[in-house]
């Protein structure tokens, strides 16, 4: 009995440590629309859909935190709509990502 102990806590001091990604949302003014990509990590991603894919291959467990700020031009992905904001929020819990947004202050 004693040395499934040792193990269990062996295997709970080596067990890694959840990832922490920062989103990011980067605005591009090449061109005459704003353009946006998703940036997490060194990894950008043009569309919701691309970065939901991301988000899927991640293992559970990983956080996706974003503290987009307060400036908005009202056309951003996510940010501009409360409804596509639940719905991501909800993708990452369906894959066991914790989507941490940070509120603007």
């Amino acid at each position: 009995m004693r040395a499934t102990a040792i193990l269990f806590l062996a295997l709970l001091q080596s067990a890694p440590e959840p990832v922490v990604y920062e989103l990011k949302l980067v605005y591009i003014f090449e061109s005459a629309n704003t353009e946006f990509i998703f940036v997490v990590g060194n990894s950008g991603f043009r569309t919701v859909d691309s970065l939901k894919r991301f988000v899927a291959s991640l293992p559970a467990g990983t956080t996706i935190r974003w503290a987009p700020g307060c400036e908005r031009f009202g056309v951003e992905p996510l940010l501009s709509s409360e409804t596509e904001m639940e719905e991501f929020a909800a993708f990452c819990r369906a894959h066991r990502i914790k989507f941490d947004l940070v509120p603007s202050g």
